[in-house]
């Protein structure tokens, strides 16, 4: 059912007007999430990567297909180790998932260096869509210093 409001007198339809102006502004406000978003994960377990990985692509679902920021996810601990060629049979589905939402720009993974050399981690041993930082707990600093959102 329709209801359609016939207004006579001008503080009505100025009264309408301001009602309309107020929804609309207030329309525009909605909430969106910061551009430059960035990942620490804390737990260091793949499950807590698979968590991040599943929120960031619901996110990546409610916005544009093709998203201009990327979520920096940046590891430093043994969750990094399921990245990691030998252990790929046992984290497929986290490495393909990884893969596919890095290709679609929607994360970048970024693993510590330092973190690698301490656990004789090297380079070949890792997906080439992996990135790798000099030390991950100052990459988080630069990231955070340069507006980038806790995500």
């Amino acid at each position: 059912m329709v209801v359609v409001l016939l207004l006579q007198s001008k503080a009505m339809v100025a009264w309408q007007l301001l009602l309309l102006s107020a929804s609309l502004l207030f329309s525009s406000c909605v909430y969106s999430e910061p551009k430059s978003l960035l990942v620490q994960i804390h737990a260091h377990t793949p499950a807590e990567l698979s968590r991040v990985l599943a929120r960031a692509e619901q996110w990546s679902e409610m916005h544009d297909a093709y998203i201009d920021q990327p979520i920096v996810i940046v590891m430093h601990g043994k969750e990094a180790r399921a990245f990691l060629r030998k252990n790929y049979g046992e984290y497929r589905l986290l490495v393909d998932q990884a893969a596919k939402l890095d290709a679609f720009n929607v994360i970048d993974i970024q693993i510590c260096e330092t973190w690698m050399d301490s656990n004789e981690v090297f380079r070949n041993q890792l997906p080439p869509f992996i990135e790798t930082v000099p030390y991950g707990p100052n990459r988080i600093d630069e990231l955070i210093k340069a507006g980038y959102q806790r995500f």
